[in-house]
């Protein structure tokens, strides 16, 4: 094969959770170049000098302030360029993200078969995640090839009229990069910064049960986000033998938010910046339980046994919460507590929970594209 497959990674998540299946495709000697939009930058680099991956090409498209629509526009301009330049075989994408949705529908106006990592997730609910859920509905519609990381995913997509034998469940290659790091970890090849080990290592001595905090969602932004902090601040102060880490997001209104309500200055809470994945791992490894609105996380949690308490509307990980390792428990105060304290009363590790994969998804879906290469590179544009 002449034509090289190319892969699209945008986001942190986006990298987390391809660049597995990248390293697998060049394993399986797939001629593959890894493209980078760069729809985030600090974050995003982070996951490819961790993964030691550098792209073959970035597009640079963020701006300070970046709407939707801005991203939409740069990517599908700028990747157009790229696409016409090498002429791939097949695009490769992951999930949800705008860079995946604008990356997909620059390559069905080329007529280039799109390849649909973590397929099939759904919520039903447009707003919820917003603008996710869209994303990745449209994105269905567009690939030729789901990876689909459960049953329950590939049930949503032949609901949707996806052909069966265009889907696959191979698991979620979180998985993969989770166990990569963890060996990482492991063997010392990768360090953590000494603040933090300071802070893991203080509430080991002091006996204290780590929470890991997370909060990001737009759909969250106003009285949900309120309610998150304000839980916050009344568990710590209702449960003293807790160690609340929260790692403040970027975005200005989550930040603005957590300062406003002075949440930094709250006993049995500490707020930290952004952490490297490896870090978050380190932390997630060493909580007692999380509340978090990220979805990676829910899978994160889930692999670690850690339970978890969603602070969403919904969630398009409900095998989480079948499986009792979560609590779907809204946006308001009074929910996320009564969440929280269900959690506080189970048990709180897990064994070998392999909700969403075993660690083998990438060299799947590697082998699958090897097997069928020339058919991916010359399917049809619709299902």
């Amino acid at each position: 094969m002449n034509s090289p497959v190319v892969v699209v990674v945008g986001t942190r998540p986006d990298a987390i959770k391809l660049l597995p299946v990248y390293n697998a495709l060049k394993q399986q000697q797939i001629p593959t170049l890894l493209c980078a939009t760069h729809q985030h930058v600090t974050m995003l680099d982070q996951v490819l000098q961790l993964f030691n991956t550098p792209p073959d090409i970035s597009l640079s498209v963020m701006v300070a302030g970046q709407s939707l629509a801005h991203i939409t526009a740069a990517v599908l301009q700028r990747i157009q360029i790229f696409y016409e330049e090498v002429r791939p075989a097949l695009v490769v994408v992951q999930g949800d993200t705008t860079t995946s949705f604008a990356a997909s529908l620059a390559a069905f106006y080329q007529g280039i078969p799109v390849a649909h990592i973590e397929a099939g997730l759904r919520t039903f609910d447009m707003q919820s995640p917003f603008p996710e859920e869209l994303n990745r509905k449209a994105i269905a519609q567009l690939a030729q090839h789901h990876f689909a990381p459960t049953p329950l995913n590939v049930a949503s997509l032949l609901h949707e009229g996806i052909v069966l034998k265009n889907i696959h469940c191979v698991g979620n290659t979180v998985v993969d990069a989770l166990h990569y790091v963890q060996q990482l970890l492991r063997l010392n090849q990768v360090t953590i910064n000494p603040s933090l080990q300071s802070i893991l290592n203080k509430a080991a001595t002091e006996h204290k049960k780590i929470v890991l905090v997370t909060t990001h969602r737009r759909e969250s932004f106003g009285g949900g986000l309120l309610a998150i902090i304000q839980a916050v601040k009344l568990l710590a102060g209702q449960h003293p033998d807790h160690l609340f880490i929260l790692p403040m997001h970027l975005n200005p209104i989550v930040r603005d938010a957590i300062e406003q309500a002075q949440l930094q200055k709250t006993p049995g809470v500490i707020c930290i910046e952004p952490l490297p994945y490896h870090e978050l791992v380190a932390v997630l490894e060493q909580a007692a339980w999380i509340m978090t609105d990220s979805g990676g996380i829910q899978e994160e949690a889930a692999c670690l046994g850690k339970r978890v308490v969603v602070m969403r509307e919904k969630t398009e990980r409900v095998e989480l919460l079948w499986e009792g390792m979560g609590v779907l428990s809204g946006t308001t105060l009074e929910s996320i507590m009564k969440a929280a304290h269900v959690i506080m009363l189970q048990k709180n590790n897990v064994n070998h929970c392999h909700l969403y994969g075993d660690g083998q998804a990438a060299w799947r879906i590697a082998s699958i594209m090897k097997k069928n290469i020339s058919a991916l590179a010359h399917s049809e544009k619709f299902n």
